[in-house]
């Protein structure tokens, strides 16, 4: 809500009023609880003690009364004034304060004296004084940023991209971190913390139930390391999903009913590179094996997500992949200007580092019978992903220059690795 006026004779719910910019509600507070489901933060919960306010409810419960026929708005009338007492005005701070600079902007203008038509000149200045610090600039931003309505006052950060005359020149990623992250504090003060947070909830939003009030109101704070820890509760590559997700969470984002969402796929991709730059992911080898043997087949998200959890529980994990190197869909799948395979190549040392163990060029059913990994392991955990194509029985489709997806995605990777070298050393893994 940004203007006008609204009669509620009914419950809310919790939160009430967390989009209200403008103006006024008059609430009926049916049960007695309405205070407690509002943020006094936003809003100012006020009685009708004012006569223009009381004649403002009786009015609009009239023309209730004459529109709809309302039973309950005309027993209010027969009791009144005493319901007076029962409503509560609900009135925005920044529609206070909005309200209150146009009375004195008006005073001002009332008050500005004739002139001859000369003006005063400006006092000289020195040139030092005129060029702005930047460095004290952003700490005067940082004092001033306002998190309670943050998603009012700031816009949602647009640029993301790297320039289209540098991107078309290389093969890296086409996001222009460092621009993300001067604006990044900015952004995570336009997260609402809404009475219920739909991009965290694993029905509407981020399917794997990431904190993200949590970890946005954290980066707010400049509390990287604890936004890291609450970041790695619910997500085992956020390097990954920070990159390449198609983000449901930004699509339940609340503040997208009114607003551009918050960009909740930048602060993660933001809070795990951070991480790694301040040596904060290291290998985390179990203390206690418990001699149990994994066989994974696959290396692909799902595959490498499983061997983290279950070495992580002690276990002995070996992946198998059939292709030359581990990772999948995201070593072969996915292009180097979404996702980087020297960010893959990390991700992949450092399992390594932590007790997993890859075999590549291996096909099971071919190489290594389903039999043999039966006797030697205590499970077998199947990850093979979706690769095999399906096929349309179109016409002209023997046509050359069609390709299955998969196929031209894999060979084209392959391509750049062998090229132009832009995948880097291989991991320590078994051939």
């Amino acid at each position: 809500m940004t203007g006008g006026m609204v009669l509620i004779l009914g419950l809310t719910g919790r939160n009430f009023a967390a989009g209200m910019s403008g103006g006024i509600a008059y609430v009926l507070d049916v049960d007695g609880t309405f205070r407690s489901k509002v943020n006094p933060g936003m809003v100012e919960l006020l009685g009708l003690e004012l006569d223009e306010d009381r004649q403002t409810v009786k009015d609009l419960l009239q023309e209730f009364v004459v529109e709809t026929g309302s039973e309950v708005a005309k027993e209010l009338l027969s009791k009144w004034p005493e319901p007076c007492q029962q409503f509560v005005k609900v009135f925005p701070y920044e529609y206070q304060k909005a309200l209150k600079a146009l009375k004195e902007k008006s005073v001002v203008k009332a008050a500005v004296p004739a002139t001859n038509g000369h003006q005063k000149e400006p006092q000289l200045k020195d040139i030092e004084e005129s060029i702005q610090d930047a460095a004290l600039a952003k700490k005067k931003l940082d004092q001033v940023l306002d998190k309670t309505r943050g998603f009012i006052k700031y816009k949602r950060e647009t640029t993301v991209y790297r320039n289209a005359a540098e991107r078309q020149k290389d093969w890296k990623e086409v996001f222009n971190f460092p621009h993300v992250r001067q604006n990044l504090k900015v952004q995570a003060a336009r997260c609402m913390e809404c009475g219920v947070p739909f991009c965290q909830s694993n029905s509407h939003g981020c399917p794997l139930g990431n904190i993200i009030p949590k970890w946005n109101d954290l980066v707010f704070h400049g509390n990287w390391q604890e936004a890291i820890n609450q970041l790695l509760q619910t997500n085992n590559f956020p390097e990954f999903t920070g990159r390449v997700c198609p983000a449901p969470c930004e699509g339940a984002c609340v503040l997208g009913i009114s607003e551009p969402a918050v960009t909740i796929k930048n602060i993660e991709c933001a809070i795990i590179d951070h991480a790694f730059e301040q040596g904060w992911i290291k290998p985390q080898v179990p203390s206690v094996r418990s001699g149990k043997r994994v066989a994974i087949v696959g290396s692909g998200p799902a595959g490498l997500a499983a061997a983290q959890q279950l070495n992580k529980a002690g276990h002995l994990v070996t992946v198998f992949e059939r292709n030359d190197r581990p990772g999948g869909l995201l070593q072969y799948g996915i292009p180097t200007m979404k996702l980087s395979k020297e960010v893959v190549q990390r991700r992949l040392d450092l399992m390594v580092a932590e007790g997993i163990e890859f075999r590549c060029n291996v096909h099971i059913g071919k190489d290594v019978q389903g039999s043999q990994l039966e006797k030697e392991y205590d499970a077998v955990l199947f990850t093979t992903g979706a690769t095999w194509p399906r096929d349309l029985n179109l016409p002209n489709r023997d046509l050359k220059g069609i390709h299955f997806a998969m196929e031209f995605l894999e060979a084209s990777q392959k391509k750049l690795l062998r090229v132009h070298g832009l995948i880097g050393s291989r991991p320590r893994v078994r051939m």
